[in-house]
């Protein structure tokens, strides 16, 4: 196989197009440019390969120009080469015409039903201590962080119609100008692998075929400025360049996968008209990109779409809308019948009101016949039902109804639940997505780490603000972490079905009546909720910077002094047996003696008790002497009978 390009004049700068000689490829054998020798040789085989590939599938440019035309109405223009009249005439749609896009309506459907939730990416560990806990609740702000800053969630959505349109969607990770991770939106035509190689689904090369600004690719490469002002200006095809002022430039990248671990063959290379842009080694054993799949097929790399699935029911329920249409214009207008030979005059049948319309003889008849058959009807509305439930929804779902009877919420949640279960598995491989997503994050993130020394993104908490949270330290991260992703609530999303799920879970003692009210989750509860939730939210952040910080900060009299009590002692029992530092175990001790201390400050000193009298018997005293007294001493004593001794 070999390259000939042809020179065209434009406006004084030489275009050249690139056509493919079939040469058989070396014998079938293909360009290695990975191993190439020299940079000239390596990009002359790389735009040959690319050039190779693209010729041989021609079929999947035109297919994304009919699944594009499906979907919006408007063929995808620049990526799919000149049109095919035997596929494009059936699908052009006439002004006025009228048409119900079936495809369009599925597809928003099931964007609008996956795109409720978004798959939170959750770090993990496997009886981690404390330090590796700690690691990846840093982690997990940092993927935060990044998809706040990227805004993953927002171009998710986009690359979810892709994958329903076209079969793929495709998302690519690369560095920014500002030394950043950044996502960027893959046309599924850009890319190209060798439909053998990917027989099964696993691609060892691939290539991105991408038109981009002169003065970008100027920016991007300034030690090859020189051959980017000189390489050779594209055309996107389909598109008249006489009526275009942009200078773009044809930009071939691709990447070839190692053989095996540590065998340094692997190679990334950008190249274009004029030279290669840029090389590198390749060592990773994938691609820098995130791909999302509708329907895998049985062989192949490229999924099937919702527009090939539904395009045979589209194309028929096109043909019986313009029947429909062609027959109420025929026959479904108003006809005035005249006797012939009456005297009627015709000029007075004006759309004026109270028109007097004078005749003798019979009167005209004023008549509309039907112009349908009822059968028409029916089947219109059953093609319309047959697509939906051929991709899992019904009717109710794309209205946005629930069927009549359904109140309670506990109906309602089962009724989600049935309904989810149809496209389980698209939303399973919706999820996945952003679990592969954080992994290319992550990594994009360790190797600008490990060449500028550190990386910083910006993490933004609903109750603490927008704070830097900086990538962990690299040799922390060498060791595999588990990631997992959940959405952000698997409470129902209606507010009957919500609260009737919390206050199940409050009657069954699950959760607090305080932690109720902050799953409900209600915009006009929101400050209440912050209110009630201040007092623990506050000791959570004492005793968090204790663990992360060291920083210490004793309990006082505003705190809920019970509840510090068992949250510090929970906090005691989980960090003493995961290696925390022993000074940290000792401030979380103090804090737990100090909220003792202020308790027992707190209680009422006890009442004074009265002062009761004694109960003791008296000490008899001795009788006063005197001899006076009878009984003084000396006195005789008396005898018996009255006499005296």
């Amino acid at each position: 196989m070999s390259l000939k390009t042809t020179l065209k004049s434009n406006s004084g700068r030489a275009t050249r197009v690139y056509k493919t000689t079939d040469m058989g490829m070396q014998l079938n054998k293909g360009y290695r440019w990975w191993e190439a020798k020299s940079a000239t040789e390596r990009k002359n085989q790389l735009l040959a390969t690319v050039a190779f590939l693209k010729q041989g599938q021609k079929f999947r440019t035109e297919e994304t120009r009919v699944y594009s035309q499906l979907y919006t109405g408007k063929p995808m223009v620049g990526y799919a080469g000149p049109a095919f009249s035997k596929v494009s005439n059936p699908l052009n749609i006439a002004p006025g015409r009228p048409t119900y896009n079936l495809i369009s309506s599925v597809t928003d459907t099931l964007v609008s039903r996956l795109t409720q939730d978004r798959p939170v990416p959750v770090f993990l560990t496997d009886n981690g201590d404390y330090k590796e806990r700690n690691l990846a609740k840093k982690l997990n702000d940092f993927i935060l962080g990044e998809f706040y800053r990227t805004k993953a969630y927002e171009i998710g959505e986009q690359i979810l119609t892709d994958a329903l349109v076209q079969g793929t969607g495709v998302l690519k990770i690369h560095e920014t100008m500002d030394k950043k991770v950044g996502i960027e939106r893959v046309l599924p035509i850009e890319l190209f692998v060798d439909l053998e190689e990917s027989r099964f689904g696993d691609p060892r090369r691939m290539y991105q075929v991408k038109y981009m600004d002169r003065a970008m690719v100027e920016s991007a490469f300034p030690k090859h400025k020189a051959m980017a002002a000189a390489a050779d200006k594209g055309i996107l095809e389909q598109s008249d360049a006489s009526r275009s002022v942009a200078d773009l430039v044809v930009v071939v990248e691709g990447w070839a996968l190692p053989s095996g671990e540590d065998t340094n063959d692997g190679w990334h290379s950008i190249v274009c008209s004029e030279g290669e842009l840029f090389g590198e080694k390749w060592t990773k054993q994938k691609f820098p990109f995130v791909f999302l799949h509708h329907k895998k097929r049985p062989e192949g790399f490229w999924a099937q779409g919702v527009a090939e699935s539904l395009m045979g029911t589209q194309l028929t329920l096109n043909d019986l809308l313009i029947t429909i249409a062609q027959s109420i214009r025929t026959m479904g207008v108003p006809r005035v019948f005249v006797e012939e030979g009456s005297k009627c005059n015709t000029a007075s049948f004006v759309n004026k009101v109270g028109t007097v319309i004078k005749y003798r003889g019979a009167a005209p008849i004023f008549a509309t016949s039907p112009s349908n058959a009822p059968e028409l009807y029916e089947e219109r509305a059953r093609l319309i039902q047959f697509g939906f439930e051929q991709e899992g929804l019904s009717m109710l779902s794309a209205t946005s109804q629930k069927p009549s009877g359904l109140n309670s919420g506990e109906a309602q949640r089962v009724y989600q639940d049935i309904n989810s279960d149809r496209f389980a598995s698209l939303e399973r491989r919706y999820t996945n997505f952003y679990v592969d997503l954080a992994y290319q994050l992550i990594d994009k993130a360790l190797d600008i780490a490990e060449r500028d020394g550190s990386y910083t993104t910006i993490f933004t908490d609903r109750k603490k603000g927008c704070k830097q949270i900086e990538l962990p330290k690299i040799k922390m991260l060498k060791d595999p972490f588990v990631i997992q992703a959940y959405v952000q609530s698997s409470l129902p999303k209606d507010p009957a079905g919500r609260l009737q799920k919390v206050t199940e879970m409050i009657q069954s003692n699950m959760v607090t009546i305080q932690e109720g009210r902050r799953l409900l989750d209600f915009p006009d509860l929101g400050q209440v909720e912050t209110l009630a939730n201040a007092s623990e939210e506050r000791i959570y952040y004492i005793l968090d910077e204790i663990i992360e910080n060291g920083v210490y900060e004793g309990p006082d009299q505003f705190m809920n002094l019970a509840k510090a009590t068992e949250i510090v002692t929970q906090y005691i029992n989980l960090y003493s047996t995961c290696k925390l530092e022993e000074e940290k175990v000792q401030m979380l001790r103090d804090f737990f003696a100090e909220i003792q201390d202020l308790q027992m400050a707190a209680m009422p000193q006890p009442p004074m008790m009265p002062t009761e009298p004694s109960n003791e018997l008296a000490v008899p005293q001795g009788l006063p002497t005197s001899e006076l007294l009878p009984m003084g001493p000396g006195a005789p004593m008396p005898m018996a009978g009255g006499g005296e001794v």
